[in-house]
């Protein structure tokens, strides 16, 4: 089932399709967490846990799903440990 998120310009668009590249809002849906916490993550913020490598354009954050899954990855690993 689609989970469907309004953009800026009020069109719908459906943020669990595999795109290679999501935005800030389609990465926190993603994983499941808030924008706040992935702003916070993005920048650092969280203790213990990696910053998640990202892009901006501008104001714009973008994120390669494949970064998303290294992170994840990454996150697995130092767990184990």
């Amino acid at each position: 089932m689609p989970v469907l998120a309004r953009t800026s310009r009020g069109n719908m668009i459906d943020t669990k399709s595999p795109t290679p590249i999501m935005t800030l809002k389609q990465a926190a849906a993603y994983l499941q967490i808030s924008k706040a916490h992935l702003c916070n993550v993005i920048n650092g913020k969280v203790p213990g846990v990696r910053p998640l490598r990202c892009c901006r354009v501008g104001r714009r954050i973008l994120i390669k799903r494949e970064w998303v899954e290294e992170w994840i990855e990454s996150a697995d690993l130092e767990a184990i440990r």
